[in-house]
């Protein structure tokens, strides 16, 4: 016998068809169901829920006909095998049969050898239903599963990539996946210093797998932007992390940007990521930061560069990043996008603001309905000028109530480790772990930065800031700041630092020293109050420290700097 034990509903009105079935069926190993008529095969059909039935036509009341016609009527789940076993054997009685839900029809009288064999063939076939209704429902709890599995990865994704940082005024994106998930990432915050990060991430792939390769970056990035890290060692670390954890044929291609709006320079990092775009106000492209790194993830940490490349806008205007999928989104003739034309879907709008906007609606009318063939990402940053380039920022209103007990951090850097370690972030991620500094880290960081970097740059280095005022002067200036830190063989930077009590005020005294020749700071505090020198775009870090902080001494020959901040 083939096939598993069924079920059997026979109804027929003469018993010795019925004894025939029923002898047939239970030596076949299956369970015979009788009825006589056929009002009485629909109710036991409807309360055995039998797997095959044989059904006689001609039967008192109800006939066969009619009682198929209201079985096939009912609701299942399952096929229900129904074969006609009549003595009607006109090729009209058998359409009539066959048109009113009957799968087969046999006429009577058949041999057992028939009977036996259909039954066989049956049971091979309902057997085969029961596997795949095993099947169907392990389709559907795997699919149950793996839309949990999605609602939970959507939740915990858009925890870790933080879109409230992508809320930014300064910032406009999309991300459409090409699947539930998207292996691009898109993150933007700020750091201390007012400084907008932005990173727009795209993995290798996409989907779920695409999506975990991007994950890791999100927490280094957002950590260290907010304490401050330079856009190279941001860079730096994503690669570090990056290649410790993915296997050797997973990457993420990188764009990173950095926008200072106070110093009025853009900073870009690109590694395998479409050209970065600045687009002007008055519809051109100024500058294109094309992918001058291996994407993330590939190299080691010793061949590995977060070399980036600064330049400074006179003029406001919109930092363009977007993935590879916008570049290769496919129209239905197979045109690609390609980043000329999302460049100039961009500036084809006649109103600046309206420019992103814009190029979502041209990539609509491109895809024509269908989603794309990759994950599909953009970002646009405005970057506004800040007519008043004077310094005019005044000192933090002090937030600090009651006693505050005197901590002291004393630190010295020599020139070996000026190369190598990022002091400011370092330095500011010590202090404001002290209760009393904790929130005054972004104007903390200003204040440091500027005293550190003006003792690094001019004490040890020798620059000149007035080289900014160059055509390309950023960039030289940068050049200059790189190779001479490198060649950098002695000095040493002091920093001091004490919190404690000044005439029932809680106050942070800042002292930093470097062992350079110092600077003639009477000379910088006559050029700051002349007007002349107020559209300089160099020479305001010190200004800047001066207004937040209460006071501003420059001891010995300038190579000391002392500042009072007011907690």
């Amino acid at each position: 016998m083939d096939g598993a034990s069924l079920k059997i509903l026979i109804a027929d009105d003469t018993p010795t068809n019925l004894k025939q079935l029923e002898i047939v069926s239970r030596r076949a190993g299956h369970q015979p169901i009788l009825a006589a008529d056929g009002e009485t095969a629909v109710a036991l059909y409807q309360s055995e829920s039998p797997d095959l039935v044989f059904m006689d036509i001609m039967m008192p009341g109800m006939d066969g006909i009619e009682a198929v016609q209201r079985i096939r009527a009912l609701p299942t789940e399952k096929w229900t095998p129904i074969v006609f076993y009549s003595a009607l054997d006109s090729m009209q009685d058998i359409l009539r049969g066959l048109q009113a839900g009957g799968d087969d029809y046999l006429v009577k009288p058949a041999s057992t050898q028939l009977l036996q064999a259909k039954l066989n063939a049956y049971a091979r076939l309902l057997t085969l239903q029961q596997k795949e209704l095993g099947y169907i429902e392990e389709l559907k709890s795997w699919r149950q599963e793996a839309e949990e599995q999605a609602r939970l990865g959507a939740h915990v994704m858009a925890r870790l990539t933080d879109a409230e940082g992508l809320c930014d005024p300064m910032v406009e994106s999309f991300n459409l996946p090409a699947e539930t998930f998207s292996g691009d990432l898109l993150c933007a915050a700020r750091g201390p210093g007012e400084v907008l990060n932005v990173m727009l991430a795209d993995a290798a792939g996409h989907g779920l797998s695409a999506a975990l390769s991007a994950m890791p970056l999100t927490q280094a990035f957002y950590s260290m932007t907010a304490k401050g890290f330079p856009l190279t060692s941001i860079a730096e670390e994503l690669n570090r992390k990056l290649k410790a954890i993915l296997p050797a044929d997973r990457f993420v291609a990188a764009t990173l940007a950095s926008v200072d709006v106070r110093n009025q320079t853009v900073e870009v990092w690109n590694g395998g990521n479409p050209d970065a775009a600045f687009l002007t106000v008055d519809g051109k492209v100024s500058m294109q930061w094309a992918s001058s790194h291996p994407p993330l993830g590939i190299l080691p940490p010793a061949l590995f560069s977060g070399v980036s490349e600064t330049v400074v806008f006179h003029e406001p205007g919109q930092l363009v990043l977007c993935s590879d999928g916008l570049v290769e989104a496919e129209n239905p003739d197979g045109r690609w996008l390609g980043l000329a034309g999302s460049l100039d879907l961009l500036l084809g709008a006649a109103d600046p603001t309206l420019r992103f906007a814009a190029l979502r609606a041209g990539l609509e009318r491109h895809l024509s309905g269908r989603p794309g063939r990759d994950d599909i990402s953009c970002m646009l940053v405005q970057v506004p000028i800040e007519r008043r380039r004077a310094v005019r920022i005044a000192a933090p209103a002090p937030v600090h109530r009651g006693h505050v007990e005197e901590w002291r951090l004393g630190l010295t850097f020599s020139a070996s480790e000026l190369r190598y370690i990022d002091v400011v972030p370092a330095v500011v991620g010590i202090m404001t772990q002290v209760q009393a500094l904790k929130p005054h880290q972004g104007s903390l960081f200003l204040v440091i930065s500027e005293l550190f970097n003006n003792a690094l740059d001019h004490g040890l280095l020798g620059l000149d800031s007035s080289t900014k005022n160059l055509i390309g002067g950023w960039e030289i200036y940068m050049q200059h700041r790189a190779e001479r830190l490198a060649g950098l063989d002695n000095g040493s930077i002091n920093l001091s630092f004490l919190v404690h009590e000044e005439e029932d005020r809680a106050v942070l005294d800042i002292d930093v020293a470097d062992s350079g020749p110092g600077f003639d700071h009477e000379a910088w505090r006559q050029r700051l109050e002349s007007a002349a020198d107020e559209n300089r775009t160099h020479g305001r870090g010190l200004a800047l420290v001066r207004g937040l902080c209460a006071d501003l001494k420059f001891p010995g020959a300038g190579n000391r700097v002392w500042a009072r901040y007011l907690l």
